[in-house]
């Protein structure tokens, strides 16, 4: 899925920090570079590093992934500077999107950690009333499994623990409006937010989230 390119030289004028997100000073570098491939390996590096972050932190994000597969394979169909731009406009599209999606959180009002929980458990066509309530159980189921639970070295590996974490998930999303979720819905949604947990909190406080916190660079 990489893009490769036959001159790995890489000068000032072809450096581009997408870190900044400054879109208008991305293509103005991507204008004056002499190697416009090693912009586009550049701008895809990064993003790579920011769609593993992302879909770590909430799985519901794996369709960037696709999207950004799609606008790779067609970029190495062709290595043409027609095909190059197209392949720069396409990815300076594709990260103003993700963009916007980390900024869910903030519009939301709930930080990264929670967001993923309230969007495995969201459905289509909830009132605004019924929404607030989804986040407030989000967020009390959360905070009620790292108050005790998630602070156990290597959870994962009792079954006791386990089976606890289950029972505390399930009785916390009895909570849900119970005109929209049904038990077997409930149910559901139960082993899709125990998945998430069982994939990103290994125990002892830690998490994939604190992991980016202490270096959100990576």
């Amino acid at each position: 899925m990489s893009v490769t390119t036959e001159d790995s030289t890489c000068s000032d004028d072809d450096y581009v920090d997408i870190g900044q997100l400054d879109f208008d000073k991305l293509r103005q570098a991507f204008q004056k570079s002499n190697n416009k491939n090693i912009v586009v390996f550049d701008f895809q590096e990064a993003i790579e590093r920011k769609l593993e972050k992302m879909v770590q932190q909430n799985p519901l994000r794996l369709e960037f992934y696709e999207k950004y597969k799609k606008i790779i394979e067609d970029y190495n169909q062709g290595k043409d500077l027609q095909s190059v731009q197209k392949a720069f406009d396409d990815l300076q599209e594709f990260m103003k999107g993700m963009s916007k999606e980390e900024s869910c959180a903030i519009f939301e009002d709930l930080d990264e950690e929670t967001l993923a929980i309230f969007d495995l458990l969201k459905k289509p066509s909830l009132s605004k009333k019924e929404v607030e309530v989804v986040k407030k159980v989000a967020i009390k189921t959360l905070d009620t499994l790292k108050k005790e639970k998630l602070k156990i070295e290597r959870w994962r590996e009792s079954t006791q623990v386990t089976a606890q974490i289950k029972t505390i998930i399930f009785d916390s999303l009895q909570w849900l409006p119970q005109e929209v979720y049904f038990d077997d819905e409930v149910g559901e949604r139960a082993n899709l937010v125990y998945q998430h947990v069982y994939s990103n909190y290994p125990g002892g406080d830690g998490s994939v989230y604190a992991q980016y916190e202490a270096n959100p660079f990576c």
